[in-house]
This record gives structure tokens, sequence and C-alpha cells, in this order.
């Protein structure tokens, strides 16, 4: 838990739960595969999941309280949504380091070291916290690479609406799209990293999408051509949709590098009369 979080697009991370089953970032690879690891017992994985990797570097010299066992095992930890719950009112506050933030409630990122919605934990584990989430003045941004449990859980239990639901994709995955479509949501938004080239023609095609978010990729992922940000953001304008640019590489997190400055937008769906979109 961080009630300052070097994400650009939040607040603060609470981890009620930490960990993930895998996806095309955290997977078993062949020996020869482009930046595949071996393990310690001797296979060989995909290791470039910005949160799996820095749960390997936590855990490295043995098991520390607070984490799970491994980011292979996902494990849900009580009490800290409630917390989180209590913390400090930030709606009218400013952001020095952050002013795209300013006048917006507290934006938290919810299980930003792991996935929600992963297979193996149970799909209503979060559903107990749904009322406490809803009384505090925060909003909570969940992000998953299993949007289609997501909209499950979504027709299950109805969602507050300072919680928005989010998926991120790595490539032209429409499918995750369609899923995050069906999900019964006061807001959805969309993490496209590394950005690839099409991105723009999936942003005019789920015009229900109301905020995206891209960038070069996190942690080891690679950089992206900055012609495809440029034309993701153009179709966000033609579209009216928010878009938010993180950066143009994993190794500039919120730096500009390559990017233009009239592209360089750090915007939000409208939360408040006075917040205007970001250009530095």
């Amino acid at each position: 838990m961080s009630e300052r979080s070097g994400v650009d697009w939040c607040d603060s991370s609470v981890n009620a739960m930490m960990g993930c089953d895998g996806c095309e970032l955290w997977r078993v690879a062949r020996a020869e595969e482009p930046g595949a690891t071996r393990r310690e017992d001797g296979s060989w994985w995909l290791e470039i999941c910005y949160s799996g990797v820095a749960t390997r570097k936590m855990l490295s010299n043995g098991p520390r309280a607070g984490w799970p066992v491994s980011f292979d095992r996902p494990q849900l930890f009580s009490g800290r949504i409630e917390e989180a719950a209590r913390w400090k009112n930030l709606r009218g506050v400013m952001r020095e380091s952050k002013p795209w933030l300013d006048f917006m409630p507290r934006v938290i990122f919810l299980n930003d070291m792991g996935d929600t919605f992963t297979a193996s934990l149970p799909l209503d584990w979060l559903a107990p916290s749904l009322s406490v989430m809803a009384r505090s003045p925060h909003l909570w941004l969940i992000l998953t690479k299993r949007p289609d449990r997501a909209a499950e859980f979504s027709r299950r239990h109805t969602l507050p609406s300072n919680v928005w639901i989010g998926t991120s994709i790595t490539s032209a995955q429409d499918a995750r799209l369609r899923a995050l479509d069906r999900v019964l949501a006061a807001r959805k938004f969309v993490s496209f990293e590394p950005v690839l080239a099409g991105a723009a023609k999936l942003i005019e095609q789920h015009p229900n999408i109301a905020w995206w978010i891209v960038g070069g990729g996190s942690g080891n992922s690679p950089g992206c051509e900055v012609s495809d940000i440029y034309d993701v953001v153009d179709a966000c304008t033609r579209m009216s949709v928010p878009v938010f640019v993180k950066q143009d590489a994993a190794s500039r997190p919120g730096q500009q590098g390559r990017i233009r400055a009239d592209y360089w937008l750090k915007q939000f769906p409208c939360m408040s009369p006075r917040m205007s979109p970001r250009i530095t």
C-alpha cells in the first residue's frame, strides 16, 4: 500500500490481492524465445510484467510479510481496502507533482501488483468491500487482463459509480475489448502498452470506452513507435475521448521523450468542471 504512487495516472495504490496466474507478459517460455530467462528449477519463463518482476526482486532473499509466497500464487490481504478508505479526501486539492489530478478525488489504483480477477481466486472475493469503496470519497480504478471475469462479476454485484474497470492490452486483442464492453461499470478504460499500429481503429470500434491510457510499456516491456501514439491521440480527439499518454518507452516513465508537446496529453474523463487537459 502506498498513499503516493509512482504511477502517473493515480495518487495511491492498494493491494488487497497480489499475484497473477499469468498472461502474455508472464508465462512459461521456450529456451530460444527472445526475452526468456531461466529459473532456479531449470524452467524457462518470459517475465516482462512489471509487477511480477518487482515481486520476484522483493522475494529474492526469502519470504516477506505482506507479500505472496510467489507472484505465481495469488494471495488475498484483508483489511487493506478498509484502511485506504480512511485516507484523506483529496477532492479539491491541487497536486504539485501531478497537476493533471488537480481537484479530483484521490485516485487509487487497486491491486497494481496483481490481477483482481485472476482465475485462481474466487470470483466474488472483492464483493464484501464494494460497500466500503462506495462510501469512501475516493475513485477506485481496477485494471485487469481478465475482463471476461470482470464482466461476470459486474453482473453478480452492482459496481459503485466510483469504481471504474479497465483492461490492459499489449497487442490488437479485440477479444479483451469486447469483454470490457460487457462490463457493467460507470466508466471503463483501457491501458494499451506498448501501443501498436492499428490501435486507433480499436478506439473507433469501441466508443463505449471512456478513457485510453497509452505508452511504450512498463518494466521490461519494449517501447513503441511514436507515430502510433500520435495515431491514438488523433483518434481519441476525433471521438472526443480522453487520452492519457504515459511515456514513449519503458525507460522513460513519466517523461516526454520523443513525443511532441502537443501530443503529450494527460486527460481524464471529466470529474469536475475545473478540470482541463494537461499539456507539458
